[in-house]
């Protein structure tokens, strides 16, 4: 019976614990973290207006129930309104999955050391995936920070990815791009 193991990398997103010294050499290994990140897009569009129905819930003062909360979502910025902060959380899927995924292979091989042959512990396996999501999270933050913003913000109250960064930095410097970072870590 052939198993793999495979290591969790967050969310709904996996990615075998080792790939064969010829998946590494032909370059299959791509096509696995290609196969995620498009999977992770196409997931994310699809729950977007979810996503952004909890963000609202969350941070505004209501009593409403969610269909009147939706009603409202709607009637501020349309139908197409629901996906509001959606195309920063598709470009973000890529590098993310990626950071993790090298981030991983490196911290393996440091745990590793002498017995490369020989497979990691489970408890090898958490710190290494532990130390690569922290390692991703800390680097992809931000751009969870502007998914956010973006996905609350009101009609026409930014362009586009670029001017919400551009104005939002200008108006709270860089540190407003790591608020709410270490309860994020620590989940």
């Amino acid at each position: 019976m052939l198993t793999t193991k495979y290591l969790d990398i967050g969310e709904d997103m996996n990615v075998p614990d080792d790939f064969t010294q010829s998946e590494l050499q032909t370059g299959k290994w791509w096509r696995h973290l290609l196969a995620g990140g498009i999977a992770g897009a196409v997931s994310r569009t699809c729950t977007a207006p979810l996503d952004r129905l909890k963000v609202f819930l969350q941070v505004n003062p209501t009593r409403e129930n969610m269909t009147k909360c939706l009603a409202k979502m709607i009637n501020e910025g349309g139908i197409s309104g629901l996906w509001r902060g959606n195309g920063i959380n598709v470009i973000k899927i890529a590098p993310e999955s990626a950071l993790k995924f090298a981030a991983y292979e490196q911290v393996k091989r440091l745990i590793k050391g002498e017995k490369n042959n020989q497979p990691l512990e489970i408890y090898e396996r958490f710190a290494a995936g532990a130390t690569a999501g922290a390692i991703s999270q800390t680097v992809i933050y931000p751009l969870e920070v502007l998914k956010t913003r973006l996905a609350l913000r009101k009609t026409g109250q930014y362009s586009g990815i670029m001017d919400a960064a551009r104005k939002i930095y200008a108006r709270e410097g860089l540190k407003c791009f790591y608020k709410g970072y270490i309860p994020n870590i620590l989940g």
